[in-house]
């Protein structure tokens, strides 16, 4: 039964993480594509255009915060190398739930704060774009949900630990 578990978690997990991949990709290349339009716009036939800049700051606000969840299903983002390395046994464990109940602790947090933040910024209209401020605060939100399934999937199943030599 709880490998049955493990085993459906872990495939959501690697759904979702793999929808936010992709995702995140899609937004840096829309941020470069719409970065390269707007120089060419403004330098070389001298007709700004309004809404590029704005577009390209969403694109690259939902590529971090959806991007974390990347980082943190591969262990990249907080590490502590010396630690995990030396501890074995009982101490390897008690550190691996520290970690795990700190990140979540934080990842819980911008979850609550950025929904907040979203809330109140539902009535705020973006003066270019004329969407609700909302949709940028919510990258918040949506990007710590996607990263909690890929902390406790790191969790669950730890990439294989590699050996230093001294």
């Amino acid at each position: 039964m709880l490998a049955t578990l493990r085993k459906g978690f872990l495939a959501v997990e690697y759904v979702t993480t793999r929808a936010v991949t992709l995702f995140s990709c899609g937004a840096l290349a829309l941020a470069a594509m719409l970065a390269c339009y707007q120089i060419i716009m403004r330098y070389v036939i001298r007709q700004p255009t309004s809404w590029t800049e704005p577009v390209l700051q969403l694109a690259i606000i939902y590529m971090v915060y959806l991007g974390i969840a990347v980082t943190f299903r591969r262990g990249a983002l907080v590490s502590i190398d010396i630690l995990a390395t030396m501890a074995r046994g009982r101490w390897e464990a008690v550190m691996r739930w520290f970690i795990l109940i700190c990140v979540l602790i934080l990842l819980g947090h911008m979850f609550w704060y950025g929904w907040a933040m979203a809330a109140r910024a539902q009535v705020n209209v973006h003066p270019t774009l004329g969407i609700s401020m909302m949709w940028a605060f919510m990258s918040i939100p949506v990007g710590s949900v996607f990263a909690m399934l890929a902390v406790v999937a790191h969790f669950i199943d730890p990439p294989p630990k590699l050996e230093v030599e001294a």
